[in-house]
């Protein structure tokens, strides 16, 4: 199972943006990424929350912005059924 986002909410944050959700992955899988439009990156948090886990909970990731548009790399590790993701951006 490739990584998968689900439950997305948006909005606003002052003046930023604002951009969470649920996310799932499986051990193994290649590297997935969720894609915004802005030109800055304040913030992002890719944690696992599942009680089982035996991994670290903050899950690596990676950020790029190139022309208006944000790419956040999720590297996952394990499987992981309850993930959360948050990212502000402008």
């Amino acid at each position: 199972m490739a990584l998968a986002t689900t439950n997305i909410r948006s909005g606003a944050f002052g003046d930023l943006k604002v951009y969470a959700g649920d996310w799932t992955g499986s051990s193994g899988d290649a590297a997935g990424t969720i894609t915004l439009k802005g030109g800055r990156v304040y913030l992002v948090n890719v944690y696992n929350q599942d009680d089982t886990s035996q991994e670290d909970r903050p899950t690596p990731c990676a950020v790029s912005v190139s022309s208006g548009t944000i790419t956040v790399t999720i590297y996952n590790k394990s499987t992981v059924t309850l993930g959360r993701f948050l990212i502000i951006y402008a």
